[in-house]
């Protein structure tokens, strides 16, 4: 009985002991708006959110492994921060991706980050679209540290569209608050 009893024992610690270790999940969401800035150029802002248990070093955008979905190069690549350093990364297949990158200072869990912006000639109806692919344009990949050294994490961005119903509204309501002041 004791002979059985150590052997069942050392079943459970040598289990244990081989388990591999456990990483934290990865996981984020992302917001994206345009803005035309000139007849045939927008500029695309977008917003990144950890929603896992690990840090984000690499934001990837318009991309999958080894094939980039976006149909023209950007125009310029701005970052969120002197840490974070944005490239167009293209690779042997597809046309474009933009490739995000801090090595240093993460985002960390929990946290929001906006500031990732870049330049196309491309309108925000094929950003919008699907690649030749039949993939979802927009489709990003977040990645815990370098790019491509984790299985990483793919979603695809909400596209934030401002309402030009509202904020046709705002001149009447500043318009009514102010003749309202005048008789008073």
């Amino acid at each position: 009985m004791k002979r059985a009893f150590a052997a069942w024992g050392m079943a459970v610690i040598g289990i244990c002991l081989s388990q591999a270790p456990a990483f934290g999940a990865i996981g984020a969401t992302s917001t994206i708006s345009s803005q035309q800035t000139g007849p045939n150029t927008y500029k695309y802002s977008l917003t990144l959110t950890d929603t896992g248990t690990t840090n984000i070093g690499t934001f990837w955008f318009g991309w999958i492994p080894a094939y980039d979905l976006l149909p023209t190069a950007p125009l310029s690549i701005s970052s969120p921060t002197a840490q974070w350093t944005g490239i167009d990364a293209p690779d042997i297949f597809g046309v474009a991706s933009v490739q995000w990158v801090n090595a240093t200072t993460p985002l960390q869990p929990g946290q929001t980050l906006s500031g990732f912006t870049f330049t196309t000639t491309d309108p925000p109806s094929v950003l919008a679209g699907r690649s030749l692919l039949n993939l979802e344009t927009g489709r990003s990949y977040v990645y815990i540290g370098a790019p491509e050294t984790d299985p990483g994490f793919t979603f695809v961005p909400t596209t934030v569209t401002p309402e030009p119903a509202s904020l046709a509204l705002l001149p009447l309501a500043l318009g009514g608050l102010l003749a309202r002041r005048k008789r008073e």
